[in-house]
Formats: C-alpha cells, sequence, structure tokens
C-alpha cells in the first residue's frame, strides 16, 4: 500500500529526530571504540616492534594484536586498527601478506588515551619490506633505511576476462584515492538555509558508526571510496557496490513510482556516451556523514560520462532541494578503469 506524502512527511520527522537522540546517547561511548575521530592522535606518530598473535580480515577495518616485549622483559598486548580490506585489495594485497607468528613493526598514531592501541599505517615484515596500510600513508620505514615495498599481486585470469567483457560504461570502476578531485566528494561547504544550517551545527556525530555494520542511503552512498559495477539487468542497470553489498537499480522505461526507499526511484536515459540518471522518493535522515539534513523532496540528477578512450568515467550530481539548501548545487568526481579490480562482497563484521 503507498503512503501518502503527508504521512510520509511525518514518519520521516520522527526517524530524524529519534536518529539524533540516539546519536546524542551514543557519543558519551566514543572514547571505548576504535576510530579516528577524537580517538587517535593523527599528529602524533610512533612505532613498536613484536609478534603478531592475532588478525581479523574484515570490513570495516582489519585488525590485529601484536605482542611487544621492552627491554625489561615486560610484554604488553598492543590492539592495532587498520584500513578495510578493500582498501588493501586495491594494492593487490590479501591476508596471506601477514601470517600469526610473524615478527613486524608498525608505525601510526596513538589513542589520546593513551591505552597500548595504535592506527597502523605502515607495516615492516621482518623481510624489510614495507606495506603502506592507509591511502594517507606516506613511505616510513623505507625512510630509515633500505627496505622495499611489498609488490602488488592480482589474479591474471580475472583482469584477462574483464578486458574481454568490457562494454562501454559495463565494467568495474575505482576511485583515485590519492586526487582530491576524485575523492573525497563531498566536502562540505553546501549553500544550507539557516535551519540546515542551525540542525547541522547541533549534530553530535557518533565516532562508534565510522566501524560499524551500517547501510548508507543515497546521496550518502556515492562518496564510496571502494568499487562500483555497471552491468545490464534487462532492459535496466544494475549498479553494484563492494561497499555495504548495496544494489541499486536503474529503471530505463519505467514511469515514477510513488513508495520510497533508501536509495530512492532512479530513472535513466542516454544522451550520447552519458548517462544520465533521475532519482527522488529518498527516503534518509542525512545528506552526508556530517550531520547535514536532507529535505523529503530531494531530487538528484546524475550524469556519467564515458571518456573517449573508455578508460575514465566523470560524474557529476545536481542536488535539488529547497528545504535544505539555498539554490541547487553540483559536485563532481571521477572514477578509472582498473581491470584487476573487481567488486568482492563486503562481509561487515
Amino acid at each position: 500500500m503507498t503512503k501518502s506524502l503527508g504521512t510520509r512527511s511525518l514518519e520521516n520527522r520522527i526517524v530524524k529526530l529519534v536518529l539524533s537522540a540516539l546519536l546524542v546517547c551514543c557519543s558519551s561511548f566514543t572514547a571505548a571504540h576504535h576510530s579516528r575521530f577524537g580517538v587517535f592522535d593523527t599528529n602524533q606518530t610512533i612505532d613498536i616492534e613484536g609478534t603478531l598473535t592475532h588478525l581479523k580480515w574484515s570490513n570495516p577495518h582489519v585488525q590485529f594484536e601484536v605482542e611487544v616485549t621492552d627491554s625489561n622483559g615486560v610484554t604488553q598486548l598492543w590492539k592495532i586498527e587498520a584500513t578495510a580490506v578493500s582498501m588493501l585489495r586495491s594494492r593487490g594485497l590479501d591476508r596471506d601478506f601477514l601470517h600469526i607468528g610473524d615478527q613486524i613493526r608498525i608505525a601510526g598514531h596513538p589513542t589520546n588515551s593513551g591505552e597500548p592501541e595504535m592506527l597502523a599505517m605502515n607495516l615492516l615484515l621482518n623481510d624489510g619490506t614495507e606495506v603502506l596500510l592507509d591511502r594517507q600513508a606516506t613511505p616510513y620505514f623505507t625512510n630509515l633505511g633500505n627496505g622495499q615495498f611489498l609488490e602488488s599481486v592480482f589474479d591474471a585470469e580475472a583482469e584477462e576476462l574483464a578486458r574481454a567483457s568490457a562494454d562501454g560504461i559495463f565494467r568495474v570502476w575505482s576511485k583515485v584515492l590519492t586526487d582530491p578531485t576524485a575523492f573525497p566528494m563531498f566536502k562540505g561547504r553546501y549553500p544550507l538555509n539557516d535551519s540546515a544550517a542551525q540542525a547541522k551545527a547541533s549534530w553530535n556525530p557518533d565516532p562508534d558508526q565510522q566501524l560499524s555494520c551500517w547501510t548508507k542511503s543515497m546521496p550518502m552512498l556515492m562518496i564510496t571510496p571502494h568499487p562500483i559495477e555497471f552491468s545490464q539487468q534487462g532492459d535496466n542497470i544494475l549498479m553494484s557496490f563492494e561497499e555495504d553489498d548495496a544494489r541499486r537499480l536503474i529503471y530505463m522505461n519505467v514511469a515514477e513510482q510513488n513508495s520510497s526507499t533508501a536509495m530512492g526511484f532512479s530513472r535513466g536515459s542516454w544522451q550520447g556516451d552519458t548517462l544520465v540518471v533521475e532519482t527522488t522518493n529518498i527516503d534518509a535522515a542525512y545528506f552526508d556523514e556530517q550531520g547535514t539534513p536532507i529535505g523529503e523532496d530531494i531530487r538528484l540528477v546524475e550524469r556519467f560520462t564515458l571518456s573517449e578512450d573508455e578508460q575514465r568515467l566523470d560524474y557529476r550530481i545536481t542536488f535539488f532541494d529547497p528545504e535544505t539548501f539555498t539554490e541547487p548545487f553540483d559536485l563532481t568526481s571521477y572514477w578509472v578503469w582498473n581491470p584487476e579490480r573487481s567488486v568482492q562482497r563486503w562481509d561487515c563484521e
């Protein structure tokens, strides 16, 4: 049964109030969890050396433990947090580059609390090979000696299959995480009206959300740093996201529907090599991860434009939301084709 706009409006406002209340309640517990926001001192870098005793290879963050023995023979267990599995896969790395019992060195940011915990940026293996564990990481151990970087290894057979099956926009696309024009796309500084600005200013973030398994809605899903894939599904187009194992269907020959979902209802059309997608009926609490509110009648117009050599997919999204913004505005980004990449299962824990 389709709900009236008035009923949906009331329900959405209730949901927003409940979520805001939950965020306020949860904020007092953030010190007990592992998120870089407010937990780790990103202005300080330390390094430790010890034996790998535990490894949890899962999204949204890889976690492991290192047993460190000081000069007095006192042993201390360090808990280490690293980036998502998908980020490591983007460098051709898998769990086999680490083994329980390995003697390793870790460099990263310590906790503000002084507990033996760290946000890992760099890893030095026992053979002198350095691994960059974060997209913002720069060489650390190799600058101290004559080390080398761990060589990326990808599945050659899968890459060959990807090259053979690529057809225009229909392939896997990846973000260039080192280019600020590609990532991140949502940077704030939106043309907020007064009421939206006040709502955003009073938002209480929950750092634990950065580690939890939660499903993103539109348009927030489009900021993902992880691979996406376009494929045909009958007359329609399916967007598959590695993050959250999310799926988004773009209807090419269907009239607009009245029901609302977290993904909204998307209709597409082709303008030359550009896929134009209009999305309405979005049922979401927030516009982004920074507490920006979202109006019930927000409308998105996206343009995915394939380059002439089919190696790049340019992206422009236009937002129409008079309940939140003083005027429409655009954000831009792009993906590139790396045939060695594929959309893997997220399997968040």
